[in-house]
């Protein structure tokens, strides 16, 4: 419009063209003078909104929420005066633009000194610097118990309009206690062999025992070692006689409360991943689907685990346990 407005000015007078357009005389005679002055008519890029803090009063927040991390963007705002109010979305923005952004924060097992120096110990015993190469670690058999449960529970976003936060179409259906659950038993092994049963009750020192005769040991190679935390059923008298009796060497000192180190919780983790797609609808469908997922499990997938292994050892040392 504005390029047509210069065109017709050539001929016509500015009054005809405003007529023309339905624009003011003023805006024609503003836009004429733009284009004697510049030579163009369209406008320049703007600055936008002007800031309503200063980098002063942003840095003195992204301090703040530095300081206190589990902190709400209300909370700081409650804390953080500001010489101009502004919102808690606002808050958001700025926080994100200094690289602080709203996540949900990752679950880790307490760990007391005694623990993270123990963690450090291990650590440093199977690093590369001590020979624990890949080649070592492809001779550790990693097991461990799991529980599934029947329903289990986990953030789910849905897009919905508003008010209809209630409306059974977008909640999530939640049962008491999981609706049931089960444990599993497994191990695994470079190159993908594996192994999965289900356990009965709880697991004391003699059902560990019969669950090591039964699925591992069979299966077991000489010069292999065997991976286990140090639940009691594991750790025991009789427990420790039994695998004497077979032969069967053990992981020394496995630190207490790093399941993070085990390479099995992430077989565990897309287990219950693909047996939950298939929706089961009781504890026996449970197993079923848990077997299923847990023998589908590419070979490739775990050999990547275990290739991961010496780096495992240095996050642990550089994180200092």
């Amino acid at each position: 419009t504005k390029v047509l407005i210069i065109k017709r000015l050539k001929t016509r007078s500015t009054a005809d063209v405003a007529d023309t357009f339905n624009v003011s005389q003023c805006q024609v005679q503003r836009i004429k003078k733009r284009f004697e002055e510049t030579g163009d008519v369209f406008d320049k890029p703007r600055s936008g909104r002007p800031r309503k803090t200063t980098a002063r009063e942003d840095r003195l927040l992204a301090r703040k929420s530095k300081a206190s991390p589990f902190s709400t963007a209300a909370e700081l705002h409650e804390t953080w005066s500001p010489e101009v109010p502004v919102s808690t979305r606002t808050v958001c923005r700025i926080l994100s633009r200094n690289g602080l952004h709203g996540r949900i924060s990752a679950q880790k097992p307490a760990l007391n000194k005694r623990q993270l120096k123990n963690r450090v110990a291990f650590a440093k015993a199977h690093s590369l610097l001590k020979g624990w190469t890949l080649e070592k670690w492809q001779k550790v058999d990693f097991s461990d118990e799991s529980s599934v449960e029947l329903h289990h529970s986990c953030r789910k976003y849905c897009r919905r309009p508003t008010g209809a936060r209630m409306d059974p179409r977008f909640t999530q259906k939640t049962v008491k206690f999981g609706g049931g659950k089960i444990m599993v038993w497994g191990y695994i092994q470079y190159g993908g062999v594996r192994e999965i049963c289900r356990v009965e009750g709880n697991i004391n020192s003699l059902k560990y025992q019969e669950i090591l005769a039964t699925f591992y040991i069979p299966n077991h190679k000489r010069g292999q070692i065997l991976q286990q935390d140090g639940a009691p059923s594991h750790t025991s008298i009789s427990t420790s006689k039994f695998l004497k009796a077979k032969k069967i060497k053990m992981l020394q000192d496995w630190p207490a409360q790093s399941p993070d180190m085990n390479i099995i919780e992430h077989v565990w983790g897309r287990m219950k991943e693909e047996a939950w797609k298939t929706k089961p609808k009781n504890i026996d469908e449970v197993w079923e689907a848990c077997k299923t997922a847990f023998f589908a499990i590419p070979d490739d997938f775990i050999n990547k685990l275990y290739e991961s292994l010496p780096n495992h050892m240095d996050a642990v040392l550089q994180a200092h346990g």
